[in-house]
């Protein structure tokens, strides 16, 4: 696999998992404005951007898996992996938020 590659398929992890992230933002948003509907929606959107960034980092996985030393590590790899995780954690956190907010209505 080329640098080249490996720097198209992190930018694409980073665009995926920044869009999920901001559909979690705009769930927890909605939840204060009490929209639960609209929060779930954000929800199923953030799940289906999370679920992209991650199936193209698990292709990664894989690719390195078969083959030792042939995915590149660059600096884009590592930022695209912590977006990921913190897609993920803000994913979970807003989660927690909306029910919060659920419960309190």
């Amino acid at each position: 696999m080329t640098t080249e590659e490996v720097y198209e398929k992190a930018c694409e992890i980073i665009a995926f998992a920044g869009d999920s992230k901001s559909y979690s933002m705009e769930a927890i948003q909605n939840a204060e404005e009490g929209d639960f509907a609209a929060a779930e929606e954000c929800f199923q959107s953030a799940d289906k951007a999370l679920q992209t960034a991650h199936n193209l980092h698990t292709d990664l996985l894989v690719v390195e898996a078969r083959d030792l030393g042939c995915v590149p590590v660059n600096m884009m790899l590592i930022h695209a992996s912590n977006h990921l995780t913190a897609a993920e954690l803000t994913r979970d956190f807003a989660e927690r938020l909306v029910t919060v907010y659920k419960t309190r209505s």
